[in-house]
């Protein structure tokens, strides 16, 4: 694993490094407008890590070959 590597990896969790996610999208199509909304809530919520220390975290785990802490979370989401 190069650190090239590991962070390319992270940043795709870092993300939920706030334990947090959101997102929504508007549009219209041929059956008229369309909406939708997620939300995913995590465990880390309650001890949440800035982008920075995510990633610094994220990256020292995978160059040592340690594996991800487990996290447990929930999403919501809808259509209208």
């Amino acid at each position: 694993m190069t650190p090239e590597r590991a962070e390319r990896l992270c940043r795709e969790e870092a993300g939920l490094a706030d334990g947090v996610r959101g997102t929504v999208g508007i549009g219209v199509g041929s059956g008229g407008p369309a909406g939708k909304a997620k939300i995913t809530v995590t465990n880390r919520i309650f001890d949440p890590q800035s982008e920075a220390e995510f990633m610094a975290e994220c990256i020292a785990r995978r160059l040592e070959g340690r594996p991800a802490p487990t996290t447990a979370g929930i999403t919501i989401g809808g259509s209208l």
